[in-house]
């Protein structure tokens, strides 16, 4: 049984460090200064902390920096598209824990997007971070049936999320003035849409080509996936059919059948970090 992984998500894990680690790996290089060095981290905090934790997304295998399947395809994904590999990055760590029980970082992350997801639009202040800090480890507590002082989530772990959808494009976070402020997204690309319909087909238990009725719950989980709100939902479904259109010989299709609504069809997988050629 694989050990659960802690529920905090380490401030020090950002893209650019992410990226220079899957570099590394696929160089196959072995000198670890450097890659501290280019980190702009201690080595002990490369070793110990950040590259355990590239390890327990899934994107290095248990021993070595060697890439996992996924990790040659998050790297493959980083070489093509910045913006992308964040938003594959940020899905990752969204969803995982559906997938593996043991992820718990993943499932803290979520609590929190979805939090700030609900809000609509929410200052991200102390107050606001300590909020999200004790929900975490009330809800943790029921969750896991953990006592409350096993249970290491802080600040720092508020930041490490926030590293990340600071990192999304469309943004979900912006300054104003010396403020930082979330607000849900209108729009996302295709392709991200693409990746959470996947995920949903997944959650669901649902085989591909079967279509999928898009209930308030499920659409609603889709945006929350994207970080999008409803409202442009109906638009980023047009622009992920433009992209991959089944009529066509594409994988994606979306419609309104008698009265029942909004239902969408995705014929094969289109797991996070893949591209639909590729996927």
């Amino acid at each position: 049984m694989t050990k659960p992984s802690a529920w905090h998500i380490n401030q020090n894990l950002t893209g650019k460090r992410v990226r220079a680690i899957l570099r590394f790996a696929l160089n196959e290089t072995r000198d670890l200064r450097a890659l501290a060095a280019e980190c702009e981290l201690k080595d002990s905090v490369l070793q110990k902390i950040v590259i355990p934790t590239v390890r327990d997304v899934g994107l290095l295998t248990a021993r070595g920096m060697v890439l996992t399947q996924l990790g040659r395809q998050f790297q493959y994904l980083s070489d093509k598209s910045s913006p992308l590999f964040s938003e594959a990055m940020h899905q990752l760590l969204y969803t995982s824990h559906y997938f593996d029980l043991s992820k718990r970082f993943s499932w803290a992350y979520a609590q929190v997007v979805d939090a700030l997801w609900g809000s609509g639009e929410r200052t991200i202040d102390q107050a606001t971070v300590a909020h999200l800090v004790g929900m975490v480890v009330e809800r943790a507590t029921q969750t896991y049936d953990v006592p409350p002082e096993r249970i290491a989530f802080s600040h720092n772990s508020v930041l490490g999320i926030r590293h990340w959808l600071r990192a999304l494009d469309p943004p979900v976070l912006s300054n104003s003035g010396n403020k930082e402020i979330f607000r849900r997204r209108f729009y996302c690309s295709a392709i991200v849409l693409l990746w959470a319909a996947d995920a949903l087909y997944r959650i669901t238990q649902t085989s591909y080509g079967v279509r999928i009725f898009l209930t308030l719950e499920r659409a609603e989980q889709l945006c929350k996936i994207c970080v999008l709100d409803p409202s442009g939902l109906d638009n980023v479904l047009m622009l992920a059919k433009r992209m991959s259109d089944y009529e066509h010989g594409g994988l994606f299709d979306y419609g309104t059948a008698g009265g029942f609504g909004r239902w969408l069809l995705l014929a094969k997988p289109c797991s996070v970090g893949s591209l639909p050629e590729t996927s």
